[in-house]
């Protein structure tokens, strides 16, 4: 049997064993997520599915992060620098709290402690969309609920450069819309019905204009947690 995960390429074949119920396939998981699993009367041949198993502590991503907001609106706030991650909409000024775009987070940092293949990336909380990118090298987009990524050894340095590039949702730029009365609302029909009450206004269509600005940005924490594979990483292939 052979497992695929569709969202970062990953194959191989499964780990598996019989019991009195039949074959127990063993799948690896974080929460949220899935994987394809593909089933073979006759014998199937490639490297095995490469299991993650942590092999220390995991440590914290510190420093001082610069984020630099880079497009979307409806203004691009000023840069910022920030030790401790928090929602972007709990900085001061406005423009932070209506924005709904994109923004950079970079931070530099020296190689971990720790012995295996490599490093489990684990961004921790983020709202909503992250594209990670190590020493100038794409890793990987994570779309959650669990952000985490798998670096190999080799692309770490003794000293790292770490871009997280975050997308929020447009929550944040419709409240500025709704309570500046600027029109977006162009359905050609009914135009924009609310289901619920109190999202209604005074011309019965929906407004955001009553919510608090969403959660937004990287909200970490940020952690590197020394990883051992039993296998093989690769990308699908005819196969499996």
């Amino acid at each position: 049997m052979a497992l695929y995960n569709p969202m970062t390429e990953k194959l191989g074949l499964a780990a598996s064993r019989t019991s009195s119920a039949g074959t127990e396939v063993y799948v690896q998981l974080a929460p949220g997520e899935s994987c394809i699993l593909e089933t073979n009367d006759a014998a199937l041949t490639g490297p095995a599915y490469a299991y993650l198993k942590a092999t220390g502590a995991s440590q914290p991503v510190q420093g001082t992060w610069d984020v630099s907001f880079v497009s979307g609106g409806p203004e691009l706030p000023a840069k910022a620098q920030v030790k401790d991650l928090s929602s972007w909409t709990s900085w001061n000024g406005e423009a932070v709290k209506n924005f709904s775009g994109t923004a950079t987070y970079a931070i530099s940092f020296a190689k971990p402690q720790g012995t295996g293949e490599g490093f489990m990336l684990d961004l921790g909380r983020v709202a909503e969309s992250a594209r990670v990118q190590l020493n100038g090298q794409e890793l990987g987009t994570l779309v959650g609920p669990t952000y985490q990524v798998f670096v190999p050894k080799e692309k770490m340095q003794a000293t790292n450069k770490l871009v997280v590039t975050v997308s929020n949702s447009m929550a944040n730029r419709i409240i500025h819309m709704d309570r500046n009365k600027v029109p977006y609302k162009n359905a050609y029909n009914i135009n924009m019905s609310s289901k619920l009450k109190e999202n209604r206004g005074a011309d019965g269509l929906f407004t955001a204009e009553k919510w608090t600005p969403k959660e937004s940005g990287l909200l970490g924490p940020v952690t590197l947690t020394p990883t051992t594979t039993n296998g093989q990483q690769g990308k699908a292939s005819p196969g499996l």
